[in-house]
């Protein structure tokens, strides 16, 4: 055997186990892994735990010729790209409201975080009011947390099995976002169950429910935004709902939420059929309610806000209108980290749509998953046709 794939059998025999050597860590013993036995276990993996099983991950998938450098390569670039605020403190684990809050408030339209120019310069499109705009510094989405499919570590995991426990521990230790879809617009727990794996969609609910004990709002109303479509439907082994469970406990403000969840939904998904009906003067009625903001930055199914639905349709008056009321729109990415100005070049609008998007503020250096700037779709429009086909059946 050569050294080539005995390394590839270690680093894959590591990451068919990582949820074992967690369990161990746990439970405070290990006699295959000593290594990770009491304060010292739960301090590598506390401070270990979530990039190495991202390198392993890639290694795993890529298959490079010596593993050994890639591992010190991706650790490298682990170091110099991540968010200071995320360190963990040694010897402790952050309770879950804390994890959420952190993973998962990056994704809420607030920015994306920059990284290096992994892919090369992207083509320039030749249209004046576009390659004349001032721009900053290239900003890439983030790619640490995902592949180019828009598959995480956690969409790796579901699609085997685990002890019970095991992932719901994963979750809270890498602070991985459960909202994740991939480019088949699946989340983990819709891996879980495609892979037949119940157990594993169980734990992600069971983790959903922890929070409801911890009774934070914020973390279901970022769970809400980015379209996660399965928290009201939750009980708990004992056949009690996720609302009940609140509202035993005296979270009174998240127990409203939660049973105020549903019209939400069913408002957004009406605001989203208006858009690709064309009926402009419901769609403005609907954003001008009291919630019109959140309905504007909240994802569907496919990842998709208001947004991204009128520039697929090539609706110029919503765009603008949309615009103008919640101009963070603009950074949203969907399912792959694709803006709405990614979706205008794609378009046969894309000279007036481009132009309200960047005049609101809209960069066009900004990456999606792939490393795609905006100006790759005016040149491979496929991908964008094949929405709008999407879009156009769901009318």
């Amino acid at each position: 055997m050569s050294r080539a794939i005995g390394d590839r059998e270690f680093f894959n025999s590591l990451i068919n186990n990582i949820d074992d050597i967690f369990g161990q860590v746990e439970n405070g013993s290990s006699q295959m892994n000593p290594i990770f036995k009491t304060e010292q276990g739960k301090y590598l993996a506390n401070n270990l735990a979530d990039p190495l099983i991202k390198a392993l991950t890639e290694i795993a998938n890529k298959r490079p010729e010596d593993p050994v450098a890639f591992l010190a390569d991706y650790l490298q670039n682990y170091l110099h790209q991540r968010d200071p605020t995320e360190t963990i403190d040694s010897g402790k684990t952050n309770s879950t409201a804390t994890v959420t809050s952190q993973g998962m408030v990056r994704r809420t339209g607030l920015g994306l975080r920059s990284a290096s120019n992994m892919n090369g310069n992207e083509d320039r499109i030749d249209v004046d009011h576009i390659s004349n705009a001032d721009e900053e510094e290239d900003t890439q989405a983030n790619v640490d947390d995902r592949d180019e499919h828009g598959q995480s570590m956690l969409h790796f995991a579901c699609a085997r099995s685990h002890r019970r426990g095991a992932l719901m521990h994963l979750i809270e230790e890498s602070n991985i976002d459960i909202t994740y879809r991939d480019e088949l617009y699946r989340t983990a727990r819709d891996v879980s169950l495609q892979a037949n794996q119940p157990s594993n969609a169980k734990d992600i609910d069971r983790y959903v429910l922890s929070l409801a004990v911890i009774g934070d709002v914020k973390p279901f109303e970022i769970l809400a935004v980015e379209g996660y479509d399965h928290i009201v439907d939750i009980t708990d082994d004992n056949e009690l709902s996720i609302v009940d469970i609140a509202a035993e406990r005296g979270h009174d403000e998240l127990a409203n939420f939660l049973r105020n969840l549903r019209t939400l939904e069913e408002l957004r998904e009406e605001l989203h059929q208006m858009i690709r009906d064309g009926n402009v003067g419901r769609a403005k009625e609907i954003v001008a309610e009291q919630n019109g903001q959140w309905l504007l930055k909240a994802k569907n199914y496919y990842g998709r806000t208001a947004l991204h639905i009128a520039v697929l349709k090539e609706n110029e008056e919503l765009v603008e209108h949309f615009v103008n009321i919640y101009p963070d729109a603009l950074k949203i990415g969907d399912n792959l980290e694709r803006t709405v100005l990614h979706y205008a070049m794609g378009t046969n609008a894309i000279e007036s749509l481009s132009r309200i998007l960047i005049q609101k503020g809209a960069k066009r250096t900004t990456k999606d998953l792939k490393g795609r700037q905006p100006s790759y779709y005016f040149m491979n429009k496929a991908d964008i046709l094949r929405l709008q086909e999407e879009e156009e059946e769901n009318r």
